[in-house]
């Protein structure tokens, strides 16, 4: 039985910002007609090997160098599951900035895909976080352009760093930023070393199509993953649907935390006796947490040390009710906790204790003000992460439900999604109402409206 989901590319070093340029006066003819060879000597299939504007792809959308190529053909010196790690991205990246262009940020809705992919995985507490750029602080950056079509390009990690570019088709502008989410997300996952999910049947998300061949030590089955493909069953797969959701199926999540678990860990949360740290304050453990069904917890972010940790998280937003991994960091004990309702959990009160626990690593997502709400008019359920300073003022009509050309960090502060010295919120897109209730909360008083065409609601991050 052929085997992988969110398969791992192992004995392929592809081009990144860790390769080195190619030596040597091949001309560019001769040199694709070696990679085209190396290929097939690897155990590529010939169908599936293409050349695009002087580039030899695999898989449609994976870039193979002559250096790669010719990689191919040498015998990994220790097993293939040592060999693997090459291709992953090294524990010295700890912060990937995506840097789109110019004309990338001009297709709106490539640069919304680009936000939601960016949050796809930083919902996930991995070990390693994505931040839209330019920012400061990254340790491997990646260059997010466009080309022609409705596909995307990418590659696969070098020498400990991502693959260096992204390239996304701009007639994606006509489709939904969920499916434009989707194909970004993918196009990342190559980067930091994931083959298609289907690579060896290409036909059950595209319809049409073969093995796109393992080359040897080319494909590792990633643990606790199905051993075969379905329609919609990973974002990973070859090929994308216009009804895309853009969201991590259940193996997608699985994958990815077992191969970036935050700090490397992979010890249960539960196998943890947190008030025996009473003491260590500033100490951090990683740790994970299976899906959450319920758990009593004192606090909010900062909590009782008896508390469940896995629903403390989910309260906290570093993880979905789904479950992912997290860094605990322990906190001395505090005179009183308040008790709040977040994300589907519901923590106590309590008056003093011993010893509490917070949670590091939750990246900041972008600033509210950075977005036009009106513009995702019709692109209902879109949830959309951003954070707030202070807030001093501003006009916001409605009550829950708010016109989209409200001032979002006052409708927060409205709605008690953050106190008025600002925070991090979800923006979920509605669609628009016949009419629009004032009323004074938290010490914001909105307007009164009529009909109007987009709405937002507000909730926790």
């Amino acid at each position: 039985m052929r085997k992988l989901s969110m398969a791992l590319l192992a004995g392929v070093a592809l081009v990144g910002c860790g390769v080195e340029p190619e030596t040597g006066s091949v001309e560019p003819e001769n040199e694709n007609q070696e990679i085209v060879s190396n290929l097939i000597a690897a155990g590529f299939p010939v169908e599936d090997i293409m050349e695009a504007d002087g580039v030899i792809y695999v898989g449609r959308d994976a870039h193979v160098t002559l250096a790669a190529s010719r990689e191919l053909l040498q015998a990994p010196g220790k097993g293939a599951e040592q060999y693997r790690t090459t291709n992953l991205v090294g524990t010295g990246v700890t912060k990937i900035c995506v840097n789109p262009t110019a004309d990338f940020n001009s297709y709106s809705l490539l640069s919304q895909g680009l936000d939601l992919a960016i949050a796809n995985y930083n919902e996930r507490g991995l070990r390693i976080t994505f931040a839209r750029g330019p920012t400061t602080g990254c340790t491997a950056n990646i260059t997010a352009q466009t080309m022609t079509g409705t596909g995307g390009s990418a590659g696969f990690p070098s020498g400990g760093l991502p693959y260096g570019i992204i390239n996304i088709g701009t007639g994606l502008q006509s489709y939904s930023a969920d499916v434009n989410e989707h194909v970004i997300t993918h196009e990342l996952g190559h980067a930091i070393g994931f083959r298609h999910t289907d690579y060896y049947n290409r036909s059950i998300s595209c319809g049409s199509g073969g093995d796109e061949g393992q080359a040897g030590v080319g494909a590792i089955h990633i643990p606790g993953t199905p051993e075969t493909a379905t329609v919609g069953g990973s974002i990973m797969n070859s090929c994308f649907r216009a009804t895309e959701t853009g969201e991590w199926t259940s193996s997608d999540i699985t994958a990815l935390n077992y191969l970036y678990p935050t700090g490397g860990g992979g010890t249960a949360c539960s196998s943890y006796n947190f008030t025996s740290y009473r003491g260590q304050n500033g100490t951090q453990i990683s740790c994970g947490c299976p899906a959450v069904s319920g758990g009593t917890v004192w606090g909010t972010d900062m909590y009782t040390d008896d508390s469940n940790v896995c629903a403390a998280a989910v309260h906290a937003g570093v993880i979905p009710a789904s479950g992912g991994n997290v860094t605990v960091t322990i906190q001395p004990g505090q005179n009183s906790y308040t008790g709040t309702t977040r994300n589907g959990i519901t923590t106590y009160s309590y008056g003093a204790w011993a010893g509490s626990f917070s949670f590091a690593g939750r990246p900041t997502p972008p600033s509210c003000s950075t977005y036009n709400f009106t513009s995702y008019r019709g692109q209902n359920g879109t949830r959309i992460p951003c954070s707030c300073s202070a807030v001093s003022g501003g006009s916001v009509w409605g009550t829950d439900l708010y016109t989209d050309d409200s001032n979002v960090c006052v409708a927060a502060v409205h709605a008690g999604a953050i106190p008025a010295s600002g925070g991090s919120l979800v923006v979920t897109i509605q669609p628009g109402q016949s009419s629009y209730t004032a009323s004074t909360r938290n010490g914001i008083t909105t307007s009164s409206w009529g009909s109007w065409p987009g709405s937002f609601s507000i909730g926790a991050w």
